[in-house]
């Protein structure tokens, strides 16, 4: 896999345009197809925003993680009743942190990418994880679409399905690999012959807002034609075995 270095990694808030919270019938849509796998008691990799609970509202227990402290002091703050703890996922106490927590499913939006050391994230979040629990990975997809927009989010890679599976030890068991959005994966695509030095600049803001608003009832009627082959995001479920 070709990874990118950086100076300096970005984290938290600094990774994704300010509109993307806003984004409801695109984090409804991809949602929908994770939801068969989400149980109870969730872990969320990645609070970002914390704009997830909200569509979460039937999960009973829900505890998120980030590495960027401001992020989780602001969650606190908007959803006192949840639980947000700073932990890196790559770090040796990860799964101690965890170890407190009941969890059934985990999922990771859009962090895997960020992670240098992504097996080791990997098993990490399978560690905290009970048999017959799930993983639930959406990670951006295929290396063609790489562009400024990544660079400036701090993206290592973007991910094909065959690097995917390298990732994801024997005997757990990948139960659904496809690309996802392909209308969102030309206009990524479409994005590498701008040139952009901010992922909050208006330009940017208005894409999120008119494909969200426009395109994501189209891009969700042409998905299941495209979704073994090209998407802008990839998604992973894996089942947790013995």
């Amino acid at each position: 896999m070709d990874k990118k270095t950086f100076d300096t990694q970005r984290t938290g808030l600094e990774t994704m345009s300010s509109t993307i919270e806003f984004a409801d019938r695109y984090n409804c849509w991809f949602l929908d197809k994770l939801r068969p796998f989400i149980g109870s008691a969730l872990l969320e990799i990645g609070t970002g925003h914390g704009n997830f609970r909200r569509y979460l509202s039937a999960v009973e227990k829900f505890v998120s993680v980030d590495i960027d402290e401001k992020v989780i002091e602001r969650a606190k703050e908007k959803f006192p009743e949840d639980t947000f703890i700073v932990a890196d996922i790559t770090s040796h106490e990860f799964v101690e942190k965890l170890a407190a927590y009941p969890i059934d499913t985990v999922l990771c939006v859009n962090v895997l990418e960020h992670v240098e050391d992504a097996q080791r994230a990997v098993r990490n979040m399978l560690a905290v994880l009970p048999q017959g629990g799930f993983l639930l990975l959406f990670v951006p997809a295929l290396p063609l679409l790489y562009n400024d927009l990544d660079r400036l989010a701090g993206h290592y890679c973007r991910y094909t399905k065959e690097t995917m599976r390298m990732l994801i030890d024997e005997p757990h068991k990948i139960v659904l690999l496809e690309y996802f959005n392909p209308v969102g994966g030309v206009g990524w695509w479409l994005n590498k012959f701008v040139k952009h030095d901010s992922l909050d600049r208006t330009d940017v803001n208005f894409q999120v807002t008119f494909f969200d608003r426009y395109l994501v009832p189209i891009s969700r009627m042409l998905n299941p034609v495209t979704k073994n082959f090209f998407g802008q995001s990839l998604i992973c479920v894996v089942k947790k075995a013995s």
